[in-house]
Parts: C-alpha cells; sequence; structure tokens
C-alpha cells in the first residue's frame, strides 16, 4: 500500500479480511434466515368443499407476511370436488340454502350471493349443488383477491402420493407429475371416499353392467336399459333414482334394495319456533337404549303438540359430538349395529320435492323397496341374476336386472381407501384408523393422532372423517365451523413461530 509503512499496511490489510469476514457472516446469517425461515407455506391436499372453505377462511386471517395457501387437487379449479362439480342434472342440496353460508357470521351469505346472480331463492329453497359450486369459486376468488400482508393462494393440479418429514422439519408433498411440494403446514381434506365394492359385486365389477359411479347414470341414456338395481336406499339411492326416471319417464324398473329398506325421512317444509326441552334430562339416560326412547317419546310429545319432531334433533345437534364423546367403544360399537340405520334416515333427511317424486314413482310402480341382503350375482348373457334373500325370510329371490348401481355412500373404512396417500400415511404410523372404521383418529385441535397415540405436529385433518371424534361431522354448517376453528388455529402457530428470534 503506497504511503503507508509496513506496519500500518499489515494493520490496515487485516482490517480489511476482518470487514470482509464479517460481511461473508452477515450474508451467511441472512442466508441462513432465509433458508431456515422462509415465509411459511401451507398446503391443502383436496380442494373440495372443506379445502376451499379452509383456504377462504386461512386467507381471511391475519397471517405473517407472504403466507402462501396452496391448494392440491386433480380438479380444473378449486371449489367442485365430487359434491359439487357440474353435473348433467340439477341434483339438488339437501340442506336448505338460509344454512348453507361459509361463515355462520354471515349467515346471508349464500342467499345474497344468489341474488346477486339473478338467482331469486328464499331461505327454504333447496338449491342445484352445482350453483353452491359456484358460491364456492366465487368466494375462493374474492378471498384471494382481497387477502392482505402479502398473503396470496395457488392451485395446483395434482395428485399428491407421499408425505415425508423433511430434515428441517418442514414436510416435502410428492405429487404425481414427479415434483415436490415443500410445506410448514399440512391440511388433508381428502373428501369423502369411494363407496364400497361390496364382495358381491365382484363378479360383475369389470362388466358393463355394475355403475360404481352413480352419478354418471346420465351416460347411459342411449342404451337400451329396462331394470336396474339400486344398492343402498339413502340419499345417493334418491339421487340416481330421479335420474334414471328423468331418462326415460316410467320405462324403467327399478329395485332398491338395502339391509333395512329404510327411505330419508322429509325435510320440513317450513321453518317453525324452536322447541327447548330439558336436554339434560333427555341426555342423563344411563344406557343408549334409554336415550333413543326418551327421544322418540319426547319427539311424539312434540308432534302431539302441533310441532315438528325434526325440533328436537336441531336442538340436540350441538351437544352431539360431546355426547359422542363420552360413549366409550363399546358402546359406540353398539349404536352403530343397532341405531346407526334408524339414525341416518331421521338426521340426515331430503327436501320434500325429490322425495315426493320418488314415493311417486312407488306409486305408479315403477320403483320398489325392499329389505334384504344380495347373497350373490352372475352374469347371464346380457343381464345380471341377482340372488337375494329378503330380511326375516328363509327363502332366497332372484331378479334379472340390465345394471347394478353402487348407491350405499361413501365407504369410511380407512383400511380400505385405495388413495395411495392415504395408504402411505397408514403404512408410515403418521395416521391410524379408529376402533369403530369411521375414518382416523384426530385431536382436539384437529392434528391427526399417529401409530403411537401422539398428535402429529403441523399435520391437521378436515372433513368426514371427524365422525371419529365428534360423530355430527359431514354438514356444511359443522364443516364450516370446523373449518374456520382450524384456521385460527394454524394462523396462530404460524405466528408465534415467525415471533420467535
Amino acid at each position: 500500500m503506497k504511503g503507508l509503512s509496513h506496519g500500518a499496511a499489515v494493520a490496515a490489510t487485516e482490517t480489511t479480511i476482518a470487514a470482509v469476514a464479517a460481511t461473508e457472516t452477515t450474508i451467511a446469517a441472512v442466508a441462513a434466515t432465509e433458508t431456515t425461515n422462509p415465509a411459511p407455506v401451507i398446503a391443502i391436499i383436496g380442494a373440495g368443499f372443506s379445502g376451499t372453505c379452509l383456504a377462504i377462511h386461512l386467507l381471511r386471517q391475519p397471517a405473517p407476511a407472504g403466507t402462501q395457501v396452496v391448494l392440491i387437487d386433480p380438479q380444473e379449479q378449486p371449489g367442485s370436488g365430487l359434491a359439487y362439480a357440474t353435473r348433467d342434472y340439477p341434483y339438488p342440496l339437501n340442506v336448505a340454502a338460509a344454512q348453507m353460508s361459509l361463515d355462520s357470521a354471515q349467515p346471508r351469505d349464500f342467499l345474497e350471493f344468489l341474488h346477486a346472480q339473478g338467482i331469486h331463492a328464499a331461505p327454504t329453497d333447496y338449491l342445484p349443488r352445482q350453483v353452491f359450486g359456484d358460491y364456492l369459486r366465487g368466494r375462493y376468488q374474492a378471498a384471494v383477491q382481497s387477502a392482505g400482508n402479502g398473503s396470496h393462494a395457488a392451485h395446483r393440479r395434482g395428485r399428491v402420493l407421499q408425505l415425508r418429514r423433511a430434515a428441517d422439519g418442514r414436510w416435502d408433498l410428492w405429487l404425481d407429475d414427479g415434483t415436490v411440494q415443500r410445506a410448514d403446514v399440512v391440511v388433508l381434506a381428502l373428501g369423502n371416499p369411494p363407496p364400497a365394492r361390496l364382495p358381491e359385486f365382484t363378479s360383475i365389477a369389470t362388466s358393463r353392467h355394475y355403475v360404481d359411479d352413480p352419478w354418471s347414470i346420465g351416460s347411459c341414456a342411449h342404451e337400451n336399459i329396462d331394470s336396474v338395481l339400486l344398492v343402498g336406499s339413502g340419499l345417493t339411492m334418491i339421487d340416481a333414482a330421479l335420474r334414471l326416471a328423468a331418462i326415460r319417464p316410467r320405462a324403467h324398473h327399478i329395485h332398491v334394495l338395502s339391509r333395512h329398506g329404510l327411505l330419508p325421512q322429509q325435510q320440513a317444509t317450513e321453518a317453525r319456533p324452536t322447541f327447548n326441552p330439558d336436554l339434560d334430562v333427555l341426555l342423563g339416560a344411563s344406557t343408549l337404549s334409554g336415550l333413543s326412547r326418551a327421544l322418540r317419546d319426547k319427539a311424539r310429545d312434540i308432534q302431539a303438540a302441533g310441532g315438528d319432531w325434526r325440533e328436537i334433533l336441531a336442538v340436540l345437534r350441538p351437544r352431539l359430538p360431546s355426547l359422542w364423546r363420552s360413549l366409550t367403544d363399546e358402546q359406540r360399537g353398539r349404536f352403530l349395529r343397532h341405531l346407526r340405520s334408524y339414525w341416518e334416515v331421521h338426521r340426515h333427511r331430503v327436501p320434500a320435492g325429490p322425495l315426493a317424486a320418488v314415493r311417486s314413482l312407488e306409486r305408479l310402480g315403477v320403483l320398489e323397496v325392499h329389505a334384504g341382503r344380495i347373497e350373490a350375482m352372475r352374469i347371464l348373457e346380457d343381464s345380471v341374476e341377482v340372488t337375494w334373500r329378503p330380511r326375516g325370510a328363509q327363502r332366497s329371490r332372484a331378479w334379472l336386472v340390465d345394471r347394478v348401481v353402487n348407491c350405499t355412500g361413501p365407504d369410511m373404512r380407512v383400511t380400505r381407501n385405495p388413495d395411495p396417500l392415504v395408504q402411505s400415511l397408514l403404512a408410515g404410523g403418521l395416521v391410524r384408523a379408529d376402533a369403530q372404521g369411521l375414518g382416523i383418529e384426530v385431536a382436539t385441535d384437529s392434528r391427526v393422532i399417529s401409530r403411537n397415540g401422539a398428535p402429529v405436529d403441523s399435520l391437521y385433518y378436515l372433513g368426514p372423517w371427524l365422525r371419529t371424534r365428534d360423530w355430527e361431522a359431514t354438514a356444511v354448517p359443522e364443516l364450516r365451523e370446523h373449518a374456520a376453528r382450524l384456521a385460527r388455529e394454524v394462523v396462530t402457530n404460524l405466528s408465534r413461530a415467525a415471533a420467535r428470534p
């Protein structure tokens, strides 16, 4: 260094080296901070109702700066799922419009959306499901556009095959296109699983005589189908029967077969004053049979007084999770074996119009409802021979039908779920099936329970498998509350993590 003594030059050089080293240390520290504390990513696997509703609530929360919500689903856009996809027939919702808003704090939101679209629906109307899908998509787009603090959302079309914990504690989601999505939080919002393929279906399962997707019946409109067997008599059967009738009115003969032969009860046709029975007295029954008798007696009292028996279910509904959690595994098993079918037809009801249409098909002789079980099926030339035994009978009977349609509803038994991700989670011990075959075990804060019985940090579940914990967890009024609570839980945890030095 010109003009400096040797000692001064050495000192200056050492100072420069120290400054460079300090700069490099600073750069390394910044890089480490960026690597270990990037803007958080929340991955939601599934973009049906549960996943989309959760994304909306997350985007409305004051999340850490730059939070990214990633919806991963094979569908073209969020908000459809199986339930609210666009179909070739206007399948109606089973819940009145007044109860279908995404936020219970804004109960008229769905109605206001309808009115803005020129659909002047009343609170008691049952709208087509695809209209509700439009509402979901519209509110999702609005949430994306109005998200604050740099938060944003993305939709990745694809299917998650595997989930692994990365070395830094975050998650790696392996997709079917060969890519990997890194996330801080993962929410399983997988929707309803497919129906069970009964062992009796095996002999016809690969033939054109078997229909696994009840909502695809419209594709058979051009075929000469005279007789159809609908296996199952719940809400799915109502949809399938009405679609068949729309294809060729009075031309089909429709057999409906289920173990008990029970059709869903009718929804109320008008709003009634809320009835307030003493639930503590009713729920004080020491046995399930005692509780069942108490509820039936109270329902009769309500009817006799000019009320509607459905009122007692409306009042009981908020108490069902705590009641379910108070039951032992043995009590839950007895309920599922002996009372579940009767509960389902009274709790999950059908609007008056569709039920009246099905009853009309019965009166015309087009549709017959049977109680019994299938014993065997085999293909005979261009038909299927169905051997079945009526409930309580000693002798079997047989039908020849052109199509067998699986209307048994979703199979909640997680060990039979065909999704590679679900099977991977089970095999890896990240989730475990519940004892009653209702889904997976979930903690009170919605984290999944691992094989060893501990909640898994930053891995949550939202959807119908919450029945294992709460029983009442499959309808919009419950799922929207679960979504709102989970959004608050996730954002609170991320904010705490971001605040830590």
